[in-house]
């Protein structure tokens, strides 16, 4: 019987454990929970001994909820603006005398574009194997069977900063739990959240967090951009602080009860009574002004991604539109304001699953996506850390979670 797996998300606003196993083509949940994050900032570990704290208390309630189940290593995500991405090609030589491609071939080939060299104190996270062309023709997916001299494969590789994973895995060390299975956040996400339609006519995800703002675009079925911008809703909290002059505290109470992305929406007559936040005396704040304040950070964020969309020409040329998710994602009208400044159609992500029964909170997107990803996808190919080639089996997900 499959075995349950323990996937995290070490987030900047909260750290999220996902328990479950992929069973006759369903992935079933044992355990979702989450608590407050210490020791994180901009989805990169300050202070691994907070941090393991926190996962501790995870563990413990896991444990402690099912008394027959210990964990020894874990699928993690890695997230953060020290997320890069290249592309790279490789090639290798057909040598057998009918000039067939074998899987062995398509290994050595997908091994040659991981030769990439990188710069210091970089590590290759996950390299995606994208199409192969047999000398020099057309790019094809699957070239095995396929005759040729010359197979040249093209893959986009992930890197990041390498004392980021070293902090990481001084996590695991204090836990006695092994981090094996290293996967980026904003991919597993994106992947979890689209359909394999969307990517082929192009489209863009936008992961709203805490501390960072994570996009991937995809056209004609691949991946062509990663991004991770600095800012989150956590700067939202500290713009409404400093503009209302009032603690951070209360400042997050209002984003969340009362915060709109979009000031058009507002009325100019509404108000907002502060001491029904904590604020002392009978103090009213116009809520259009809030509006503003919400809106000018988020318009921060939405033109920096359409900076990014036009330097890779696909501003205003993504068929499928964009797709949003995450924790910021639940601000009213977020939709309205990404789609005029982005001039794409938008939706928010509305999963159609158990999990999210009485439940529409999009934090757990990416560490599901986590466990989606390493349940696989039909005739993928995909090289994690340790660069042993895992052939996808699985047939994608749709509807298929259980309890």
């Amino acid at each position: 019987m499959p075995s349950y797996h323990l996937c995290l998300d070490l987030g900047s606003y909260e750290i999220k454990s996902l328990v479950g196993r992929v069973e006759n083509g369903e992935i079933r949940i044992l355990s979702s929970l989450k608590k407050p994050s210490q020791g994180i900032k901009n989805g990169v570990i300050t202070d691994p001994d907070l941090v393991a704290e926190r996962v501790g208390e995870l563990l413990s309630e896991i444990e402690t909820a099912n008394k027959k189940m210990h964990f020894y290593e874990a699928i993690i995500g890695i997230g953060g603006t020290y997320l890069d991405l290249k592309t790279s090609k490789g090639v290798t030589v057909i040598s057998r005398s009918n000039q067939e491609v074998a899987e062995d071939d398509v290994e050595k080939a997908f091994q040659a574009a991981q030769a990439l060299a990188l710069p210091q104190n970089r590590i290759l996270i996950q390299a995606i194997l994208k199409n192969f062309r047999i000398d020099g023709g057309e790019k094809v997916k699957d070239p095995v069977g396929m005759k040729g001299i010359k197979l040249e494969a093209e893959s986009l590789l992930i890197d990041i900063f390498s004392p980021v994973i070293k902090k990481i895995d001084e996590v695991g060390e204090m836990l006695g739990l092994a981090f094996n299975k290293k996967c980026v956040l904003p991919l597993v996400g994106a992947e979890f959240v689209l359909s394999e339609r969307d990517k082929d006519l192009g489209v863009m995800t936008i992961d709203f967090g805490a501390d960072t703002t994570s996009i991937c675009v995809y056209e004609d079925g691949e991946l062509i951009d990663l991004k991770v911008f600095p800012f989150g809703s956590n700067h939202v909290t500290n713009d409404i602080a400093v503009g209302l002059k009032t603690y951070i505290d209360i400042a997050e109470k209002l984003k969340i009860k009362e915060g709109v992305a979009y000031s058009k929406k507002v009325s100019k007559n509404d108000s907002i009574e502060m001491a029904d936040y904590g604020e002392e005396g009978e103090t009213k704040v116009s809520k259009k002004f809030l509006a503003e304040i919400i809106e000018a950070r988020l318009m921060e964020i939405l033109d920096l991604i359409g900076e990014e969309l036009k330097q890779i020409d696909k501003f205003n040329k993504l068929p499928a539109g964009i797709v949003i998710y995450g924790g910021g994602a639940k601000t009213p009208y977020l939709s309205d304001l990404v789609k005029e400044r982005l001039k794409h159609s938008v939706r928010i992500f509305n999963p159609d699953h158990p999990f999210f029964e009485g439940n529409p909170s999009m934090e757990f997107v990416p560490v599901l996506g986590l466990l989606n990803f390493f349940a696989g996808m039909e005739n993928e190919r995909i090289i994690n850390q340790g660069g042993k080639l895992i052939k996808k089996i699985f047939k994608p997900f749709t509807n298929l979670f259980k309890f």
